[in-house]
């Protein structure tokens, strides 16, 4: 990909030229004079530039636009060619949250893995903005999580629901909560634990924060000790030995049980949300299409 177009991204993401500079080891002077050269070759202005930085223009935007899907097919295009080296051109590449690889990836992956051995399969976890970032920059071939509310237009994706699922707050099962009097304001006053929370390094996916704010405001994260954890199974462990509260899906139940987790009993039922499968909006070969099928039937087990 051409290197002025990687520098715009840059500059379109952190929004301010010296940033982007710093953050691509560049002279803010050559950066500058280097977006000057791209402006020119378009003969149209892709900035507004103001005291604290600059702005798209609707020409900016939809170089960003293409830039971006340009860069994702770059990036798919060397994944692939590194599978070709590897003589591994049948290759599954899967992301999924812990809760869905519990409640049923697993069970799919094992019966697709049964009936096609011969298949090669790269399995990542992770939040679900990381494995958006993955699957529009051509890592991943697909991903089971959370439909995302606020993403951003130019990802190119499409979702497939498969299953609504609410949210529990869990706890070890010797949490004072569950030994006193309490009301469910009195949640707020123990620590917040987050599994694989949000990211800054991928919020350039989200078109609409609001949504994620009025989340964030809900849990009283700022107001609250909060541990993030990118480890389920180190949130297990931190949820054993101190007075955390996890958010978490309903459906691991049974899993965290064997943990001596449990969820707290609530007058009101969590936020509900949506669980189903991202992948790009084209046509999927047939190895990708074969699991997305298999993840479709088990899923709508659940």
């Amino acid at each position: 990909m051409d290197k002025s177009y990687k520098q715009f991204l840059v500059v379109a993401e952190l929004s301010n030229i010296s940033l982007a500079a710093s953050h691509l080891g560049l002279s803010q002077p050559t950066l500058t004079n280097n977006m000057k050269k791209l402006e020119a070759s378009f003969d149209v202005p892709l900035f507004i530039r103001k005291s604290k930085g600059v702005e798209l223009t609707e020409y900016g935007r939809l170089l960003q636009e293409q830039a971006l899907e340009l860069q994702r097919r770059h990036d798919s295009l060397l994944h692939k060619m590194a599978d070709l080296k590897e003589r591994k051109t049948d290759k599954i590449k899967i992301g999924t949250g812990d809760a869905w690889w519990e409640v049923f990836v697993k069970q799919a992956l094992q019966q697709y893995s049964d009936d096609n051995p011969s298949i090669s399969i790269q399995l990542e976890f992770g939040n679900h903005l990381k494995l958006m970032d993955m699957l529009i920059h051509g890592k991943i071939d697909l991903f089971v999580g959370h439909e995302i509310v606020g993403l951003s237009r130019r990802c190119n994706v499409t979702f497939i629901p498969l299953l609504q699922d609410k949210e529990a707050l869990f706890v070890h099962h010797s949490h004072p909560l569950l030994v006193n009097q309490w009301r469910e304001a009195d949640t707020e006053l123990y620590p917040l634990l987050q599994v694989t929370p949000d990211s800054d390094a991928y919020q350039h996916l989200i078109e609409n924060p609001q949504p994620k704010q009025r989340e964030r405001e809900r849990k009283k994260v700022s107001e609250r000790i909060v541990y993030e954890i990118n480890s389920l199974t180190a949130s297990i462990d931190i949820l054993s030995s101190t007075t955390a509260i996890m958010p978490y899906p309903r459906s691991m139940v049974d899993y965290f049980s064997q943990a001596d987790i449990v969820p707290l009993p609530l007058a009101q039922d969590g936020q509900t949300g949506t669980v189903g499968i991202y992948h790009l909006n084209e046509v999927l070969v047939k190895h990708v299409a074969d699991i997305k099928h298999q993840l479709v039937l088990h899923g709508q087990l659940i």
